[in-house]
């Protein structure tokens, strides 16, 4: 009987403690209903989720754009989809609303696809969201934005002017991405051959034989294919041009005479120079003279002589050209050597006078000699200005419209056929009867040729 009680008393005391870990369970129960949801409510608000982050590139443009919201009664009341494309340089060109709707939460433009590549976008989002307070359930209108980039087609950054090349320098193609592949033709075809650069992949090297200056040609990338995966959308052309020659302009220009003794000889190049440091060793002036070379432009070096050039005296300056020489910032360079001879004012000076029909010999400004003359006619009058004799011959065949003469002596060449020499024909001086020459009588003119080197100033006036 004692040992029934017992068993009794055990399911009583086992039932009774399951009955306190029941109301303790519940208990615990009503304190995460009333105080641990509330509080993860606070800790963890509703929110909206994007299945792009914000900030994002290179977003592929068959991504769906997912819009959900973390409330269990959450609403999404306005989805605003707004594209702005934007050009290789990622300058925005143009800007629209996309039109579209969310079905199961993925927006889905009327149109058709949602995303094209080249673009920003830029997402906002109005939402209801609700959360389990303290207090109960409250409401809270939520705005999110959004921004992010689409993935970049592949282009070349090309100019509307020509890419001018150097020798020695590749052309350069800039891209507006990171390529892989890279396909290309140059008009007039060239050897060529490129790479992408292995530290830069938007730069693509062509480099090619036969450089020539002052050369054009097309360029056109057939194809490329960037690291995102997107291909070149059309072909792209771009003008390739070689540097232009540099040329020099000499002064005194190259067989000048009767250059003044005090003249400081200038070279003035079609462009700037960039090694003008290397002057002194292109340069060469013959007879030697004392004397330096400055720049007194970008584009101008003048020769400085320590004295004055001697009197009717050849001087030759000597220009070493090719790439390894002067260089403009162009690029461009002298094709050849050049040079070029100038003389200096002699000593001596004839002086023809037409009025008094006299030819007057002048050695270092001082009258040495007057002779009579006679000069063209009025039909054929002699030339007026400043000559310098070129040549000289001790006898001359001459012919002309109504004359021919034969052994002309002493003949002093100023100016094409025009001349200073014996005329053994005529029978007076002192008028203009001649053909445009200026005659003298033979033992003049022979004097005047033993006196007159070539390089001596003619000087014919009224």
């Amino acid at each position: 009987m004692n040992q029934v009680s017992g068993i009794e008393e055990g399911v009583i005391e086992q039932t009774q403690s399951r009955r306190r870990t029941f109301i303790i369970i519940a208990v615990a129960v009503a304190a995460f209903l009333l105080l641990v949801v509330p509080a993860m409510g606070t800790l963890f608000p509703p929110s909206v989720s994007v299945s792009i982050e914000d900030g994002s590139r290179e977003i592929p443009v068959d991504k769906k754009l997912e819009i959900t919201t973390s409330s269990f009664r959450g609403t999404i009341n306005s989805v605003e989809v707004r594209q702005t494309s934007l050009d290789p340089l990622g300058t925005p060109t143009g800007d629209r609303v996309v039109e579209g709707r969310l079905v199961d939460g993925v927006f889905v433009a009327d149109e058709g696809a949602t995303l094209s590549p080249d673009s920003r976008y830029d997402v906002t989002i109005d939402a209801e969201l609700r959360r389990l307070s303290f207090s109960g359930i409250e409401s809270e209108r939520v705005t999110r934005h959004i921004s992010f980039y689409t993935v970049v087609t592949p282009a070349p950054l090309f100019s509307e002017t020509a890419q001018i090349v150097e020798i020695g320098d590749p052309i350069i193609v800039e891209f507006n991405t990171p390529i892989e592949e890279f396909s290309y033709t140059l008009e007039p075809d060239l050897q060529s051959s490129y790479v992408i650069e292995e530290d830069n992949p938007t730069r693509v090297l062509i480099s090619f034989d036969g450089y020539e200056q002052g050369q054009s040609y097309t360029l056109t990338v057939t194809g490329a294919k960037a690291a995102n995966g997107a291909s070149l959308s059309e072909p792209r052309t771009q003008a390739i041009a070689t540097s232009e020659p540099l040329k020099v302009i000499f002064i005194p220009g190259d067989g000048e005479g009767a250059v003044s003794l005090g003249t400081r000889p200038t070279l003035t190049f079609t462009d700037d120079i960039r090694n003008p440091e290397i002057a002194e060793s292109l340069l060469q002036v013959e007879p030697e003279t004392l004397g330096s070379w400055e720049w007194i432009t970008d584009d101008t070096l003048e020769f400085k002589p320590l004295d004055n050039w001697p009197q009717g005296i050849q001087v030759t300056i000597r220009l070493k050209g090719g790439p390894e020489a002067f260089r403009g910032v162009s690029g461009s360079y002298l094709r050849q050597d050049v040079e070029s001879t100038f003389t200096t004012k002699p000593s001596k000076m004839i002086d023809v006078n037409l009025t008094d029909q006299t030819v007057n010999l002048y050695d270092n400004d001082q009258l040495v000699r007057t002779m009579i003359c006679s000069s063209g006619a009025m039909a054929t009058p002699s030339l007026t200005g400043t000559y310098t004799v070129y040549a000289k011959a001790e006898k001359v065949d001459m012919e002309g419209e109504g004359y021919r003469a034969e052994d002309v002596p002493w003949v002093l060449m100023f100016n094409g056929d025009y001349t200073i020499h014996g005329n053994y024909w005529a029978t007076t001086f002192g008028v203009p009867t001649s053909h445009g020459c200026v005659g003298l009588p033979v033992p003049d003119a022979e004097y005047l040729y033993n006196w007159a080197p070539i390089g001596t100033i003619v000087s014919i006036h009224y």
